[in-house]
């Protein structure tokens, strides 16, 4: 028993002399290759490069779409609605009284011609997300405003474009910055200062309304009667015979890829003979918007641009409340469109009738919803 712990102790002393040798000339080599590893040496330059450390894009967690964050850090946010008048005072004499913040809305007289926002296009640029969305928002959406339930386009004519501004924000939850409200004379006219769209027609369209005049040379905004020598001319009845006021209104384009002049343009945003109603008019809507932003919102379209929103503002057919300044605050952001994520919110909703007689209604909690993520 003592034999075997002597042998034992023997071992292990020989065990650590030799260890112990080792580990004294050994050291030194093993600390370099270890530093080597977990510290940083001297390197000779010429063998660097320099790389910059981008972050793995991270989907963001409500919309599933890679953020563009660190490539708009200079851009800024910003909502903006398109608002498209159908007010033609140039056509039409028979507009009632303007009722607006009117507390007598009973006593006017009811035969009177309306007016009202027959386009309404949200736009959102999203500089923290690298995303552009854009909604259309039904017209015919069926709203309380001050207690009386109206259709949303009839409330710009009650109301005015500021006031209609705060009720689709409040519609839809979300903060609206800037508005642009045209009149259909002063949207065709900017359509032809920029020299026409390229668009895709999705369907043949064609609509008479024989009581929508557009007033041509030598006619009259109202019909009048014909008069030859001082003398009113009548017919066989004893009626007189009267001069139209100009032609009927017609929309008459065909399906495909074509310019289209601001008369055109027009054509395609106020055409509404869809089988599936608003869906239709929306989807056509949105093509053409999308259409108009790829050839505008560039860079070389700066001067043009801040022209157009100089004109705006200054027009009596036309009302915005973004300022030339404004438009330079946001104007990187607006004219980087092609470097955005784009995306088309469908207002969620449910349509009932069709035609004149169309109503839509919306659930808010799923309109909050919708728009929230943006």
């Amino acid at each position: 028993m003592l034999a075997s712990v002597k042998s034992f102790l023997i071992a292990f002393a020989v065990a650590l002399l030799i260890f112990g040798l080792i580990g004294y000339f050994a050291m030194p080599q093993i600390k370099s290759l270890a530093d080597g590893f977990f510290t940083p040496g001297e390197v000779d330059p010429a063998d660097t490069e320099t790389v910059t450390y981008v972050a793995p894009a991270v989907p963001d967690a409500q919309t599933g779409i890679i953020g563009k964050k660190a490539a708009f850090e200079d851009h800024k946010s910003f909502t903006m609605l398109l608002i498209g008048s159908d007010y033609q005072p140039g056509v039409f004499s028979d507009y009632r009284l303007s009722v607006q913040n009117s507390a007598n809305l009973d006593l006017l007289s009811t035969h009177q011609r309306h007016y009202k926002a027959d386009v309404i296009m949200l736009v959102r640029y999203n500089a923290s997300s690298g995303i552009f969305m854009m909604s259309a928002i039904p017209p015919n959406l069926m709203v309380t405003s001050a207690g009386i339930q109206m259709r949303l386009g009839e409330a710009l004519e009650k109301k005015g474009a500021a006031v209609f501004t705060e009720l689709v924000s409040s519609v839809i939850g979300m903060s609206i910055d800037y508005y642009i409200c045209c009149r259909i004379a002063l949207f065709e006219d900017i359509i032809n200062r920029i020299g026409g769209v390229s668009y895709d027609v999705p369907t043949d369209m064609y609509y008479v309304d024989e009581e929508e005049r557009i007033v041509t040379a030598g006619a009259s905004r109202d019909p009048i009667p014909l008069v030859v020598d001082g003398k009113i001319v009548t017919d066989s009845e004893g009626n007189p015979v009267m001069i139209p006021a100009g032609r009927a209104f017609t929309i008459n384009l065909k399906r495909g890829v074509q310019a289209l002049n601001g008369e055109k343009a027009g054509w395609v945003l106020r055409y509404n003979v869809y089988p599936n109603g608003f869906a239709g008019r929306r989807e056509t809507q949105a093509g053409f918007f999308r259409a108009l932003f790829e050839s505008l919102f560039n860079q070389d379209k700066h001067d043009l641009l801040s022209g157009i929103v100089a004109l705006i503002g200054s027009s009596a057919t036309g009302e915005t409340n973004m300022t030339v300044t404004d438009f330079e605050d946001i104007s990187e952001t607006m004219l980087s469109y092609a470097r955005y994520d784009k995306t088309t919110v469908i207002f969620p909703c449910t349509v009932t009738g069709s035609g004149a007689e169309e109503r839509i209604s919306f659930s808010r909690g799923a309109v909050y919803n919708a728009y929230d993520k943006f």
